[in-house]
C-alpha cells in the first residue's frame, strides 16, 4: 500500500562503535582534521564500520533486513584499530586493523543478504572507519602510520543503517523495525 511508491532508503550493514571506541575515534578524527584541514571531517555520530553497502532499498524490505539482523546471535569480540591510512582514489583517510573475527562477521552479513536476495556492493571487505573525506590526493601518501596505542572497539551485532539528510547534513541512523518510524 503506498510503500512501493515511497522513496528508497540508502542502506548499509554496519557496526557502530562502543562508547569508549567512539570517544577515541572522535579525538583521532579531530587530530587528523587539524593535520589535513582542507578535508571534510566525519561527524562523530556517523563514525561506523561498513560490513556491506547495499544502496537503494525500499522501506519495507529494509525493515525485513533490519529484523533479520536483529535476531542474529551476537558474538562480541574486540577489534584493535592500529593503522591509519588513506584511499587516494576515493580521497578518504581511515583507521582500521586486520581481525579474523571481523572478516568472518562481514562474510556472515553478506551471506545473510544473499539469503534474503538483497543485492549489495561485492567489493572486497576492507576493515576501516572513515575519519575524513575529500582528502587531497597528494596528502594520501603522508597519511599512513601505526596508531599507538591502538583503539579497542568492542564489536557487537551488526545493524542496518540508512543515510538521511536533515538540517545538520548527512546522518546515519538505524532502520527501525516498525513502519512509520524510519
Amino acid at each position: 500500500m503506498g510503500d512501493a511508491a515511497a522513496p528508497a532508503l540508502r542502506c548499509f550493514v554496519a557496526l557502530q562503535p562502543d562508547q569508549a571506541a567512539l570517544e577515541r575515534l572522535d579525538r583521532l578524527a579531530d587530530e587528523q582534521h587539524a593535520r589535513f584541514p582542507m578535508a571534510r571531517r566525519m561527524r562523530r555520530e556517523n563514525l561506523h564500520l561498513t560490513l556491506a553497502f547495499i544502496g537503494a532499498l525500499q522501506a519495507e524490505r529494509a525493515r525485513q533486513v533490519a529484523a533479520r539482523l536483529a535476531v542474529e546471535e551476537p558474538s562480541p569480540f574486540d577489534w584493535s584499530l592500529d593503522e591509519l591510512g588513506a584511499f587516494a582514489g576515493a580521497r578518504v583517510l581511515w583507521v582500521g586493523g586486520a581481525e579474523a573475527q571481523l572478516e568472518a562477521l562481514a562474510t556472515r552479513s553478506r551471506r545473510l543478504l544473499d539469503e534474503l536476495g538483497v543485492r549489495f556492493d561485492r567489493k572486497p571487505f576492507v576493515a576501516h572507519v572513515t575519519l575524513l573525506r575529500n582528502l587531497p590526493r597528494e596528502a594520501a601518501g603522508d597519511a599512513a602510520r601505526r596508531l599507538e596505542p591502538p583503539i579497542l572497539w568492542r564489536a557487537a551485532a551488526p545493524v542496518l543503517l540508512q543515510s538521511t539528510t536533515d538540517a545538520d547534513g548527512l546522518r546515519y541512523l538505524p532502520v527501525t523495525l516498525q513502519a512509520g518510524n524510519g
